[in-house]
């Protein structure tokens, strides 16, 4: 069965591309096909994440196009051959062009989804701060849309904005669905939207000085999916293209906490902090 994941935010800079990376690579590594596809336009900054800005030869407006099949626009990472990538287009930023019109109609979007759907378990699109005209494409296909947030009180309120857009966006093209089981009891809509917070700071949460696990739980009604601790060895890390796997220096905590993310997602009953702090850190953090 292939899962299609959304990662989004209505605000910028609080690392959607970064979870989109270390998420799809983790899963991976796990022996998961996957394929991550950049979708913002302005920034297209996946590839270099990745590693893998020298690499591209077609993207992702060459398939919709149909100038190139998909087989020739993926690019398989040579550090795990179950990871593929999509590259973003240079040159197509404005939404209102014909030309955005044309390549990215609805039909394309959906013709593509339904070739990759079968080739890969999980299909990644990061989507750009504004992803409006994306959600209209996207959200009748996605399982989860992952809305990442930083370790900020402004942040988590944009973290909230972003999924009521959603919601409200859902009930514009009619994909409110909802699952029932065998007695005909609600279960969950098809649809999952789950809340990613990104740099999270144990010591300004345990000292009160930035919200709490339970302080955001409560702030928010978007399920808290994972927590990312701020890393700083990620920062360094990525302007040479390494994900949180490749970084050396021991088991750091960002490794483990895109493990656990990738395992909940994946369906695993996780705890939301395993193995990245003792009991008693734990309980100050929560």
């Amino acid at each position: 069965m292939t899962r299609v994941v959304i990662v989004t935010s209505l605000k910028g800079g609080v690392g959607k591309t970064t979870v989109t990376a270390n998420l799809a690579m983790t899963l991976a590594r796990k022996g998961h096909s996957v394929v991550a596809i950049d979708c913002d336009l302005e920034s297209r900054c996946l590839d270099m994440i990745l590693g893998l800005e020298n690499d591209s030869l077609y993207n992702i407006a060459d398939v919709l196009s149909e100038r190139c099949t998909i087989d020739e626009a993926v690019i398989r990472d040579s550090r795990c051959d179950k990871l593929s990538f999509i590259s973003a287009p240079a040159g197509i930023t404005d939404k209102e062009s014909e030309e955005f019109a044309t390549t990215f109609s609805r039909e394309n979007v959906d013709k593509l989804i339904e070739g990759l759907t079968g080739k890969f378990e999980y299909i990644f699109f990061d989507l750009p701060a504004h992803p409006d005209g994306w959600y209209e494409l996207l959200l009748k296909h996605t399982d989860y849309a992952l809305v990442v947030a930083m370790h900020t009180a402004v942040s988590i309120r944009s973290a909230e904005k972003t999924a009521m857009t959603i919601g409200e966006v859902c009930e514009k093209i009619g994909e409110n669905s909802i699952l029932f089981d065998e007695d005909g009891d609600v279960i969950e809509p098809k649809l999952k939207i789950r809340l990613i917070i990104n740099g999270f700071r144990w010591r300004d949460a345990s000292g009160g000085v930035r919200s709490g696990v339970y302080d955001i739980i409560s702030k928010t009604s978007v399920k808290l999916l994972g927590i990312i601790p701020y890393d700083e060895n990620m920062a360094s890390a990525q302007e040479s293209g390494k994900l949180a796997f490749q970084i050396t220096k021991g088991e750091v905590p960002s490794k483990t906490a895109f493990a656990n993310v990738a395992l909940r997602l994946d369906g695993a009953g996780v705890p939301l902090l395993s193995g990245l702090l003792d009991k008693k850190t734990r309980r100050k953090v929560l």
